[in-house]
C-alpha cells in the first residue's frame, strides 16, 4: 500500500524535532549539574551520554529524511540497498560519536590535570624561586659582608704595613716555620733586600744567606751552616733578648726576638750606630771632664805655689844694680818658672778652659810666627832632615781664637809630626776655607758653617790603629814621660778645638799621618798687635788698690808689685772682709780672687760691693781658667780677667785698663 509521502515526512521531521529537544534538554541539564558538582565522575558521564544523544537523535532523523527522499524519487530500490545497513551506520555512528565525547572528555580532563599539574608547577617554581630569590639576596648579602670585611682586612693591612714602614728599625714577623711572613721598609733597607724577595717568603736560613752574600756576616764557608743552626735554635727556643752584631761596614746592629701567639715571632733590628757614637761621645766628654776637673785643681794649687817663682824674680830683678851675680839665676828661676806655669796652662786647657781673650787672627799668619819664633827655629834644628812645606791659600778667613793655644796646638803637631819620620821626611801645612754642613769628626759636635782649615801631614810611619782611638786622652802617650812629652800634647789639641767650636780629625796609615784642624770663621777685620810695655811705662800715680786673696802668700806677693809700681795697696783675706772695707774706705781698684774658701767667691764680693758702690771698679784673678762665674763678673762691670800666676807686665797692664 502506497502511503502519502507528506505526512509521513512530517511525522519524521517532527518526531527529530522533539527527539533534539529532548536530547538537547538533557545537554542542557546535564551541563548545569555538571558546573554545580564538576567533581563527580557520574555528573561528567552523565554529560557525555546526553551529547551523545543528540548526535544520535540527528543521525537518526537524517537517516529518515533520506529513506523518504529517496522514496519520494521513487527510488526505492536504493534505499533497499542502503537499509540493511542503516541501523549499523546509526550504532556505528552512535560509537563514533561517543568515542569521540569519550575522547574528548578524557583530553578535557587530562587537560585540566595537565593545567593543574602546570599550575602546581608553576606555583612550586614560584616557591622555588620566591626561596632561590631569598637564599641569593642572602648569598648576595653574606658576599657583601665578606667584601666589605676583605676590604677592612685590606685596608687595616694597609694601614699596618704604613705604619710599619713609617717605623725607623726594622722589623720581622716569622710563622712556627720560621719562614718570613711580613717584614717593614726600613728591614729591607737596613740588610738590602728587594721587596721581591721577602714577598716570597723566605726562610730564615735563606734571610742569614742573602746576608752573608752582602758581607753582612763574617763567617767562614765551612762553619756558616754551624753557625745557622746555632741562631735558628735561639729563634725556635724563644725570646732573644737585645744582641749586637757589628757588620763589615762598621754599622752595629741590635736585634731581639720575641714569640707571639701561634708560636710566631717577631724579630725587631735597630741601628744603633750613631746612638753608639753619642755614647762613645759622651764617654769621652765625661772622660775630659772628669781629667778636666782633676787638672783643674791640680792647676789652681800648682798656680798658687808658682806665683812667688814667676812674681818675685822680677821685683828682685828691678832692685839689683847692673851686673850683679844674681841677676842670671834670678832670670833661670823667672824662666823655669814660666815654663812651669805653661805646663800648667796646659793642665788648664785639659780641663776645657781658655785663660787669655780672643783674638780676631789669621791661621796664615799664625802658622808664619809659630815658624819664625824662637820655638819654632829650635824645634826645626831638632830635626835637620826633616823638611817643612806650605801650601798657605791667601784668601783665607779669619777666626776669632786664642793665640797662645793655636800656637800651642801647631807646636805639639809639628813636633808628633817630626818625631814620627824615621830619617828624611816632609811635613807639609795647608789651609782652606770649607763649608761644612755635616760633622767631619765622629767624636765631636760640628755646627753647620763656615770652617778655616789647617791641615798638617807628615811622612812618617803612622799611627798604629790600637793607639789612633786614644790619642787624643791626657796622658796617653808612647813617648817616655818626662823626657820627650807630657802626654798632654793631643789632648790640649783636641780641648782647644772643642773651646774654639771646632773639631779636630786624623787620619793615618803606613804613608804617614794627617791632622785636620776646623775652625769656625769670622767676617771681622784683624784685631791690633800690641807689642811689649816698659814697666816705667806702668808706674801708678797713688791710686789706693784693694787686693782680696785668701791665700796670705798671694795677697803679700801683689801687694809689693803694686807697691813698686806706685799704688796705695790696701789687704783683705776673704769677700766678707772687703765689702765691709769699702764701706768706710773707697777704692780706686779692688784686685778680686774668684776662689775663696771658705766664703763668697770674687763674683758674688763685687756683687755685694756694688750695692755699696755703685761705680767701684775691679779686677778678677784666678788659678782657674775662665769659667761661668768670671764670665758673669765681667757682665757685672769687672774690667778684666788675669790668671795666676802674673808677672809684673801682666798685673801692670791690666790695672793701667782698669783705671782707664
Amino acid at each position: 500500500m502506497t502511503v502519502s509521502w507528506l505526512p509521513v515526512i512530517w511525522i519524521d521531521i517532527l518526531g527529530s524535532i522533539a527527539v533534539l529537544g529532548l536530547a538537547g534538554f538533557c545537554v542542557t541539564h546535564s551541563l548545569r549539574l555538571l558546573k554545580k558538582k564538576e567533581n563527580q565522575t557520574f555528573y561528567q558521564y552523565l554529560f557525555l551520554l546526553s551529547l551523545s544523544f543528540v548526535f544520535f537523535a540527528v543521525s537518526r532523523s537524517f537517516g529518515h529524511l533520506v529513506k523518504q527522499g529517496l522514496i519520494f524519487y521513487n527510488q526505492e530500490h536504493i534505499w533497499k540497498l542502503i537499509s540493511p545497513f542503516s541501523g549499523s551506520i546509526n550504532t556505528a555512528t552512535f560509537i563514533v560519536i561517543f568515542s569521540f565525547g569519550i575522547y574528548f572528555h578524557r583530553s578535557r580532563k587530562i587537560h585540566k590535570e595537565l593545567e593543574q599539574h602546570k599550575n602546581h608547577l608553576a606555583g612550586m617554581v614560584a616557591e622555588r624561586t620566591r626561596k632561590l630569590t631569598e637564599t641569593n639576596l642572602q648569598l648576595n648579602k653574606e658576599v657583601t659582608g665578606h667584601v666589605r670585611t676583605t676590604q677592612k682586612l685590606t685596608k687595616t693591612i694597609n694601614e699596618f704595613s704604613a705604619v710599619m714602614d713609617a717605623i725607623d728599625y726594622g722589623v720581622l714577623f716569622m710563622d712556627d716555620q720560621l719562614k718570613a711572613q711580613m717584614t717593614n721598609r726600613a728591614f729591607r733597607e737596613m740588610w738590602g733586600m728587594p721587596e721581591d724577595f721577602v714577598r716570597a717568603r723566605p726562610s730564615f736560613r735563606e734571610l742569614m744567606q742573602f746576608n752573608r752574600n752582602n758581607n753582612i756576616y763574617d763567617v767562614p764557608t765551612e762553619t756558616f751552616d754551624q753557625y745557622v743552626d746555632e741562631r735558628e735554635n735561639e729563634v725556635r727556643q724563644g725570646a732573644i733578648p737585645p744582641m749586637e752584631i757589628e757588620r763589615r761596614d762598621g754599622k752595629i746592629i741590635q736585634y731581639q726576638c720575641v714569640v707571639l701567639p701561634d708560636s710566631w715571632r717577631m724579630l725587631t733590628y735597630f741601628d744603633i750606630t750613631e746612638l753608639k757614637k753619642t755614647q762613645n761621645k759622651l764617654a769621652q766628654s765625661q772622660k775630659m771632664e772628669a781629667i778636666g776637673l782633676m787638672a783643674g785643681g791640680v792647676a789652681h794649687d800648682l798656680n798658687n805655689i808658682l806665683s812667688g817663682v814667676v812674681s818675685y824674680p822680677d821685683l828682685l830683678l828691678m832692685q839689683l844694680p847692673k851686673n850683679s851675680d844674681m841677676q842670671k839665676p834670678l832670670e833661670v828661676i823667672k824662666e823655669s818658672g814660666q815654663r812651669a806655669a805653661e805646663v800648667v796652662a796646659d793642665l788648664l786647657t785639659v780641663a776645657q778652659g781658655i785663660a787669655g781673650s780672643r783674638e780676631v787672627r789669621s791661621l796664615n799668619n799664625l802658622v808664619y810666627e809659630y815658624l819664625n819664633s824662637p820655638e819654632g827655629t829650635k824645634m826645626l834644628s831638632m830635626y835637620p832632615d826633616v823638611q817643612i812645606r806650605t801650601d798657605l791659600i791667601e784668601n783665607l778667613f779669619n777666626i776669632s781664637c786664642s793665640p797662645v793655644h793655636i800656637k800651642k796646638c801647631l807646636m805639639n803637631l809639628l813636633t808628633n809630626a817630626a818625631e814620627a819620620i824615621s830619617g828624611s821626611g816632609t811635613i807639609l801645612i795647608e789651609t782652606r776655607n770649607q763649608y761644612v754642613d755635616k760633622p767631619v769628626a765622629e767624636n765631636q759636635f760640628m755646627e753647620i758653617g763656615e770652617y778655616a782649615v789647617i791641615r798638617i801631614a807628615d811622612t812618617g810611619q803612622g799611627i798604629d790603629r790600637d793607639d789612633i782611638n786614644h790619642i787624643f786622652e791626657p796622658f796617653y802617650t808612647k813617648k817616655i814621660m818626662g823626657r820627650s812629652g807630657t802626654g798632654l800634647g793631643l789632648a790640649i789639641v783636641w780641648n782647644t778645638m772643642q773651646d774654639h767650636g771646632g773639631a779636630v780629625t786624623v787620619c793615618s796609615d803606613a804613608r804617614g799621618t794627617a791632622f785636620e784642624l776646623y775652625f769656625p770663621i769670622t767676617r771681622k777685620n784683624l784685631s791690633r798687635r800690641q807689642g811689649s810695655v816698659n814697666l816705667t811705662e806702668l808706674q801708678g800715680q797713688g791710686e789706693f788698690i784693694l787686693v782680696v786673696d785668701d791665700e796670705e802668700k798671694q795677697r803679700k806677693i801683689a801687694s809689693e808689685m803694686l807697691s813698686v809700681l806706685g799704688y796705695q795697696v790696701e789687704m783683705v783675706g776673704s769677700g766678707e772682709e772687703a765689702v765691709k772695707f769699702v764701706r768706710n774706705h773707697p777704692m780706686d781698684l779692688i784686685i778680686l780672687d774668684m776662689i775663696m774658701d771658705p766664703g763668697i767667691n770674687g763674683r758674688r764680693t763685687f756683687e755685694q760691693i756694688l750695692a755699696v758702690q755703685p761705680q767701684q771698679k775691679a779686677i778678677i784673678t784666678s788659678g782657674f781658667s775662665e769659667n761661668e762665674e768670671v764670665k758673669k763678673a765681667l757682665q757685672l762691670g769687672v774690667s778684666n780677667f788675669i790668671r795666676k800666676p802674673y808677672t809684673m807686665e801682666q798685673i801692670g797692664k791690666a790695672v793701667k785698663k782698669a783705671l782707664l
